[in-house]
C-alpha cells in the first residue's frame, strides 16, 4: 500500500510539474537552496537564482519562510496560518512570522462574483437580493464578502468563492504531500514536526472551509448552544440562498473587539462583555463540546446594547465526553498548583508509552511553570501555560493531538483580549465553578450509574457470546487440521535472513562447481575448439563462475 501511495504521490507530482518547479524556485529565490538539494530536487531549480537567493542571505530564516509562503499564494498562506497556531511543533520565531501572513488579495471582478452566485442559486441576483453591493467588504485567498440586502429587506453578508479555488488548492496539497515525504525522508531534522501529519491535518482543516454548508451548519449549531447568552449575538444562516459555494449571513453591524479606542467612545460596559464572552466559551468547551476554532479580534464585533457578536464558523473545535472531562482536570490542576496531575493528563492525552521519561517531563514542566506559583488566578497566564507545557510534551515525544492546540490557543486569546479590554479580567474565576461541577460530575452518582449502565450492556453481549465462543474454540482444537499460528516481526526478519543466507550458500556452491569444473576441462585434450591454445569448454565455465562470483561478492557487500 505504501509503495501505492507514494507511486500516486509521484504521479500527482509529475502531472503537476510546472507548478512544482514554481514552488521549487520560490523556495530557492528565498534561500533554501540547501534544502532543495537534499530533497533531490535540484534538476528542477532554475539556473540564475544564485543572485536572489544571495539578496537575501542576511533575512533570517523565518522571515525567509514567510515571504515565500506569501509569494506562493492562497494554500500556502493557509498554510502558514495553520502553523501559526502550532507554538507545540515550532519555535516562537516561526510562530510571530507566521502570525502576519495576510489573507488579504486582489479583489476578483464583480462580473465573475455576479454570474457565481447566479449560478450556484440558479436565479438572477435581482431576483434574490434587493441591492448587492459591488464592491467588496473583504477579499481572502478562498472566498470574497459582498455586503448586500434580500428582497425581504434584511441586511446580508454574502460570502462567494472564488472559481476553480479548490481545484488550485487540492494541486497544491498534493504536491505539499509529495514535499513532506522527501522531507521526512532525507531531512531527519524535521521529523520532530512530522510534515505528512501536519499536511494531513492541514488538508482536512482546509476541506471543511472550502465547503460552505458546514459552516452553515456549525454556525447554526452555535447559535443553538448559545441560545440562553443574551449577551451574545451569532449571526443567521439564510439557508434557502446558501450552497457550497455561496453563504448568505446575517449581517452584524458593530465595532471590531480590537479597536479599543472606538469601544471606549462608545461607552461600552467592556467588563460585562469579556465576562459574557468567556462564560460562552467555558459553556461551548465544557458543556457543548463544539466551540469557535479561530478566535481572534477580526471575528469578534461590540454590538448596541453590550452585546458581543461572533462570526467565521469556518474553523470549529470539537471534544468528545472524555476530552471535555481531561480539559476539566487540566484546569482543575492548573487551579491547584498540581503539576504532577497537569503531566499525568497531557500524557493520557497523547496516550503516552512506557518510553517516556515521566521524571524529567513532569521537572521541566515545574520548572517552566514556578514563576506562576503563588500568584493569585487572576495573575496566572492559563493559556500561556497550556502551550508552554505542550512544547515540553513534544520535547518529550508526547504527541498532544492537533486539535487540542486549539483549545489551547482559544483560552490563549481570549485571556489577551479580555485582558486589553479590563486589566482584572480573571478567566479561571469565570470559568472556576464550572469546571469544579464538571470534575464532580465525573464522579456523581448519575454519572456512574450511566457509566455502569453501558458496561452492564458491553458484559451482557459478552456472557451471551462466550458459550459459543468457546464451544468453538474447542471444535477446532480437536479438529485434525489444528495448528497454532504465531505471527511476529521478529520472526519475518530471521526467515528473510535465512532466505538470504541459503541464497548465497546455493550461489557460492554453484559458483565452486563452475571453477572446479573449467579446472578439470583444462586437462581436456581431445577438444577441437580452443581460444589462445586453452579448451573454449574450460573459458566458458570459468566466465560463468566469474559472473557468479561477482554477484555473490555484491550480495555479501550490499
Amino acid at each position: 500500500m505504501r509503495l501505492i501511495s507514494t507511486g500516486i504521490q509521484l504521479s500527482l507530482a509529475v502531472k503537476n510539474v510546472q507548478r512544482l518547479r514554481h514552488i521549487i524556485a520560490v523556495l530557492a529565490k528565498y534561500g533554501f537552496i540547501d534544502l532543495i538539494q537534499r530533497m533531490h530536487l535540484g534538476k528542477l531549480m532554475p539556473s540564475k537564482l544564485a543572485a536572489f537567493a544571495k539578496a537575501h542571505a542576511d533575512t533570517p530564516i523565518p522571515e525567509r519562510l514567510r515571504l515565500s509562503f506569501e509569494e506562493l499564494g492562497p494554500t500556502f498562506v493557509k498554510l502558514g496560518q495553520l502553523l501559526s497556531t502550532r507554538p507545540d511543533l515550532l519555535p516562537e520565531t516561526y510562530i510571530e512570522e507566521f502570525t502576519k501572513l495576510q489573507d488579504n488579495v486582489a479583489p476578483l471582478p464583480f462580473e465573475i462574483i455576479k454570474s457565481t452566485v447566479e449560478f450556484e442559486l440558479k436565479k438572477p441576483l435581482h431576483e434574490i437580493f434587493a441591492f448587492f453591493d459591488p464592491i467588496p467588504l473583504a477579499s481572502a485567498s478562498i472566498a470574497q464578502a459582498h455586503e448586500a440586502r434580500l428582497n425581504t429587506g434584511e441586511k446580508v453578508v454574502v460570502k462567494v468563492q472564488r472559481p476553480e479555488i479548490k481545484k488550485t488548492i487540492e494541486t497544491d496539497i498534493s504536491l505539499l504531500n509529495f514535499l513532506a515525504g522527501l522531507l521526512e525522508k532525507y531531512v531527519p531534522e524535521t521529523h520532530v514536526v512530522g510534515p505528512k501529519v501536519v499536511v494531513n491535518e492541514f488538508f482536512r482543516t482546509l476541506s471543511f472551509e472550502l465547503n460552505f454548508v458546514t459552516e452553515a451548519n456549525n454556525t447554526q449549531k452555535m447559535a443553538e448552544n448559545l441560545a440562553s447568552f443574551q449577551e451574545i449575538v451569532i449571526p443567521n444562516v439564510y439557508k434557502e440562498s446558501s450552497t457550497q459555494k455561496v453563504l448568505v449571513l446575517q449581517k452584524l453591524e458593530g465595532i471590531r473587539i480590537n479597536n479599543i479606542q472606538a469601544i471606549d467612545a462608545a461607552g461600552v460596559d467592556k467588563k460585562r462583555i469579556v465576562e459574557a464572552g468567556a462564560r460562552a466559551f467555558f459553556k461551548s468547551v465544557m458543556i457543548d463540546g463544539l466551540f469557535h476554532g479561530d478566535m481572534h479580534g477580526g471575528n469578534l464585533f461590540v454590538l448596541p446594547g453590550n452585546k458581543l457578536g461572533m462570526i467565521d464558523f469556518g474553523i470549529v473545535g470539537r471534544l468528545s465526553r472524555r476530552g471535555r472531562d481531561q480539559l476539566a482536570n487540566i484546569v482543575m490542576s492548573i487551579m491547584s498548583e498540581d503539576y504532577e496531575n497537569l503531566c499525568y493528563q497531557y500524557a493520557e492525552l497523547s496516550s503516552a508509552g512506557p518510553s517516556v521519561d515521566f521524571d524529567a517531563f513532569q521537572r521541566d514542566v515545574s520548572n517552566v511553570i514556578s514563576p506562576y506559583m503563588g500568584l493569585s488566578l487572576g495573575e496566572i497566564n492559563v493559556g500561556r501555560v497550556l502551550i508552554e507545557s505542550t512544547k515540553l510534551a513534544t520535547k518529550y515525544n508526547i504527541k498532544v493531538p492537533g486539535e487540542w492546540m486549539l483549545v489551547f490557543k482559544a483560552i490563549f486569546t481570549i485571556e489577551g483580549i479580555g485582558r486589553s479590554l479590563n486589566p482584572n479580567f480573571d478567566l479561571l474565576a469565570i470559568g472556576h465553578e464550572l469546571v469544579k461541577d464538571l470534575v464532580k460530575n465525573q464522579y456523581s452518582l448519575q454519572r456512574v450509574s450511566k457509566d455502569l449502565t453501558w458496561v452492564a450492556k458491553d458484559l451482557s453481549i459478552l456472557l451471551q457470546t462466550l458459550p459459543r465462543q468457546i464451544k468453538w474454540m474447542f471444535r477446532k482444537f480437536n479438529s485434525n487440521d489444528f495448528a497454532f499460528e504465531i505471527k511476529s516481526n521478529d520472526f519475518r526478519e530471521i526467515r528473510s535472513q535465512l532466505d538470504r543466507n541459503g541464497k548465497r550458500s546455493s550461489l557460492s556452491i554453484i559458483t565452486a562447481g563452475l571453477f572446479v569444473a573449467g579446472s578439470l576441462a583444462l586437462h581436456d585434450t581431445s577438444t577441437a575448439y580452443k581460444i589462445a591454445g586453452l579448451p573454449f569448454i574450460s573459458i566458458f565455465l570459468f566466465a560463468i563462475g566469474s559472473f557468479f562470483l561477482v554477484q555473490l561478492v555484491f550480495r555479501l557487500f550490499r
